[in-house]
């Protein structure tokens, strides 16, 4: 007679049956091996004939444990981030037990928790992400802070540090690309940031940590397109705006001389004061139309005089930062702009780095492009005023002189037009010189010839 047992019975022997066979594997937090922060070691743990723990890397305070669900709760600092990198590690070593048992190998605990099995996880987190994305595409050491200044990006719009790659989804990058249209970012920055977030993204589903690309939809580059026709300044509303600076700045004499007016020099040496705003853009045209980030970061050291026939020139050659294009530059030392924008910081500015301008003062840290753009971001509503106040200086000219200035387009003109407005007053002089324009600019020879496309009849006149 068959002996017969109940389905309870048989449930007990396969789980004494499991217990001996299949190694058990657990989060848990080590209660009783304090850090010096204060909080707990997590380990992940594996039974089975005897017991083996390694450290996760993370940690956590008693109360922030739930001790059940083998995870952090949810009042603990960047809780998603830290929970979701302790199941991938959990999640691994399960893998590698079962691997073990399908192949029918003889495994112990050391060998489910062998520490480079388990280590080599990507992390999720944008951050993390970056600097692996950077590190295995082996981005440019030119680039990585134009990468990183678009996380600061994401980081200030959302306020958070632990932002993880599955919250980027298509709602996520249109509030993005919303939040660069506020802060007054140009159609061509908003398509390159959200170019460098597609990547990323990319990135991430090649390694497994989401599925969905959030542009599939989406088109973004034909909301955002590059701009066709780069806007720029007469040169006679800039020979306006080069006055009204000019006149706020100094005073001059019967005998032809001139002198600071009082506490200009202290507000020009101030990076937040108004007129400071206005001479980043003067500086720009005096700098034969450098980018803001390479004239942000220039030093003092890096500014030598030298004559050239009876006149005595400032000599400036670099390298870009962005391109590595390679410039060269000569000022006219007795331009009274020159003196203000280059002799006055030289003689004036006084700081620990040495830098020639005021932006940098005070810096610490690694990311500089972020203080530079927080910088022009900061002056833009402070050039949009003196721009008004240019335009009606203009019409009061036109009205008195019967001249026909063109007034500034106020919306279009930002910060990095100067670089436009120098190159296309140039190409309008009798004598104009394309390769001495790319070689003043750090651009290349082919770029500078796309602007004579955008020379219309009147500047042709």
């Amino acid at each position: 007679m068959a002996l017969s047992m109940s389905p309870f019975y048989i449930s007990i022997l396969n789980y004494r049956f499991m217990r001996t066979t299949i190694a058990t594997i657990h989060l848990v937090l080590r209660t009783n091996k304090r850090l010096s922060t204060g909080l707990f070691p997590i380990m992940l743990r594996c039974n089975w004939k005897s017991m083996k723990e390694v450290s996760t890397g993370y940690s956590c305070s008693i109360k922030d444990w739930d001790k059940r669900n083998e995870c952090c709760k949810k009042s603990m600092q960047n809780f998603v981030m830290v929970n979701y990198e302790l199941k991938k590690l959990k999640d691994a070593a399960i893998k590698k037990r079962d691997s073990f048992i399908a192949s029918g190998i003889i495994y112990t605990p050391s060998m489910v928790l062998e520490k480079e099995e388990v280590s080599d996880i990507i992390r999720n987190d944008l951050k993390g992400l970056i600097e692996r994305y950077i590190t295995e595409k082996g981005i440019k050491s030119r680039t990585i802070e134009h990468w990183w200044v678009v996380y600061h990006s994401i980081e200030s719009m959302t306020g958070r540090s632990d932002i993880i790659i599955s919250e980027v989804n298509e709602a996520f990058c249109r509030r993005f690309a919303k939040y660069l249209e506020d802060e007054g970012k140009s159609d061509c920055t908003i398509r390159s940031y959200l170019s460098k977030v597609g990547a990323l993204c990319h990135y991430a589903i090649d390694n497994g940590l989401i599925t969905v690309y959030p542009f599939s939809k989406w088109r973004y580059n034909r909301v955002y397109q590059e701009s066709k026709r780069e806007y720029y300044i007469h040169y006679k509303s800039l020979l306006v705006l080069e006055d009204i600076f000019t006149n706020y700045c100094v005073e001059f004499t019967s005998d032809g001389r001139w002198r600071y007016k009082d506490n200009v020099i202290e507000e020009l040496m101030d990076r937040n004061s108004k007129i400071y705003g206005l001479m980043l853009y003067i500086a720009g045209i005096v700098y034969k139309g450098l980018a803001p980030i390479d004239i942000s970061y220039l030093r003092k050291e890096d500014i030598s005089v030298i004559r050239i026939g009876d006149k005595d020139y400032y000599k400036i050659d670099g390298a870009r930062i962005k391109t590595g294009q390679r410039y060269k530059i000569r000022i006219e030392k007795d331009d009274i702009l020159s003196r203000l924008c280059v002799d006055t910081y030289l003689m004036f500015h006084n700081e620990p780095g040495n830098y020639l301008f005021p932006t940098m003062d005070g810096f610490v840290g690694v990311h500089r492009n972020k203080r530079v753009n927080n910088t022009f971001m900061y002056h833009s509503e402070h050039l949009k005023e003196w721009l008004r106040l240019c335009n009606e200086e203009i019409v009061k000219r036109n009205v008195r002189d019967g001249d026909n200035i063109p007034l500034i387009d106020i919306d279009e003109c930002t910060y990095y037009s100067y670089r436009h407005t120098f190159i296309q007053n140039e190409m309008q002089k009798p004598n104009a010189n394309l390769l001495r324009i790319a070689t003043m600019t750090g651009k290349s020879l082919s770029t500078v010839h796309q602007y004579l496309a955008y020379l219309d009849d009147i500047d042709l006149v």
